[in-house]
């Protein structure tokens, strides 16, 4: 079609010609006639079939975390035996604007690669493309549009804090809660014996090497272990004072699970309409959090849960404040081999079951969390 340089020349085409012929002006004539020519050429020109030319486009990553830098490479390689015309290009990333590039000639079998940074400031799903190219004729007065590539999705997850997953007897006052929890679980792993002492457990006498060496003979067991985690994230929006603090509560449930599954634990991701569990787990909780969105009715995450026989458990609740619907029902909620762990992403926790942590920013979230699992603010 025609650009606003080619409706110009158009008009004056028109005008020309019209005039020549109502006053008899043959060199004004003829130059009107010029002009609707050059239009009608410069037409011809960008309608033309265009070369085969293949476009590749690499995701350099495909999935990339929030801060983190991310590009996109376009390969384009001329297939036809001709040379390719001059193209502009134009390839959207996301709703907000896109990536321009010029493309020159390129001969027969020839390639060239163009790049442009994806903007990761916010986790969520970017589109890049469908890439567009515009050909022009030489002077500007016609243009055309082929679509040369489809579209394809840069993942941008939520971004992960550093955290040091709590162990039974760690020096924080976790990890000693969770010594006195494990007292009340004998284990299942045998251990070492020892010498009956009063208190103990009759269940536990070894009545076999009792009866051998004459002295009543316990069996001692290892001491259990946290066995699996329940990460719970509060999406209702009455728990949230602003969009920021939901921001941190996505990124403290990210990081909580990416802590778990690297210790080795169960780990389970519980929200409004999800319940993640299993080896993927993790991959899987990323995906799904990049796009959560503030919104949903409170949690159960005793739902699917789990029995006695999975042994110590931790559940860690992440919302807005420890006064919200969901921490306040969990909270009631709470099995006997079960420690509670609250985030207030919000306002700084009060009161309440279990431990809290301050999430109001992701330093003082960090800071928090390492003080109660090793007694100190760093790992």
């Amino acid at each position: 079609m025609p650009t606003r340089q080619g409706w110009a020349m158009l008009a004056a085409a028109v005008a020309s010609i019209a005039t020549g012929r109502v006053f008899g002006l043959m060199e004004l004539f003829v130059i009107g006639v010029a002009l609707a020519v050059a239009l009608v050429v410069a037409l011809l020109l960008v309608n033309r079939p265009l070369p085969r030319i293949e476009v590749r486009r690499v995701l350099r990553p495909p999935t990339v975390s929030v801060g983190e830098p991310a590009r996109v490479d376009l390969q384009v390689t001329n297939r036809a035996g001709i040379r390719s015309p001059r193209l502009k290009l134009w390839e959207p990333v996301g709703d907000k604007g896109g990536a321009p590039m010029q493309l020159a000639p390129l001969g027969s079998g020839a390639s060239c690669t163009a790049a442009y940074r994806v903007p990761t400031t916010r986790r969520g799903v970017l589109q890049t493309g469908p890439l567009r190219a515009e050909r022009t004729d030489p002077l500007g007065l016609a243009v055309t549009s082929r679509w040369m590539a489809g579209a394809d999705e840069v993942m941008v997850v939520p971004e992960r804090v550093p955290l040091a997953f709590p162990a039974v007897g760690t020096a924080g006052r976790l990890g000693e809660h969770l010594r006195m929890k494990a007292y009340g679980h004998t284990g299942s792993e045998f251990h070492s014996q020892r010498e009956y002492a009063p208190g103990d457990d009759l269940r536990r006498i070894n009545w076999k090497t009792t009866a051998r060496v004459g002295t009543l003979i316990v069996r001692e067991t290892a001491e259990e272990g946290l066995r699996h985690c329940t990460v719970v994230l509060d999406t209702m929006a009455d728990a949230y004072d602003d969009d920021d603090s939901f921001e941190r509560a996505v990124t403290a449930a990210a990081s909580a699970v990416a802590s778990a599954t690297a210790a080795g634990v169960n780990t389970r991701l519980v929200a409004p309409g999800i319940d993640l569990r299993g080896p993927d787990v993790a991959p899987l909780s990323l995906r799904w959090l990049a796009t959560v969105e503030v919104g949903g009715d409170p949690v159960d995450h005793t739902a699917g849960g789990h029995t006695h026989s999975d042994g110590l458990g931790l559940v860690v609740v992440v919302t807005g404040h420890t006064g919200s619907r969901s921490a306040t029902e969990i909270a009631a909620k709470i099995a006997p081999d079960e420690v509670l762990l609250t985030v207030a992403t919000s306002r700084p926790p009060g009161g309440g079951k279990g431990f809290a942590i301050d999430g109001t920013s992701l330093d003082r979230f960090a800071s928090g969390w390492n003080q109660l699992v090793h007694g100190r603010s760093a790992a």
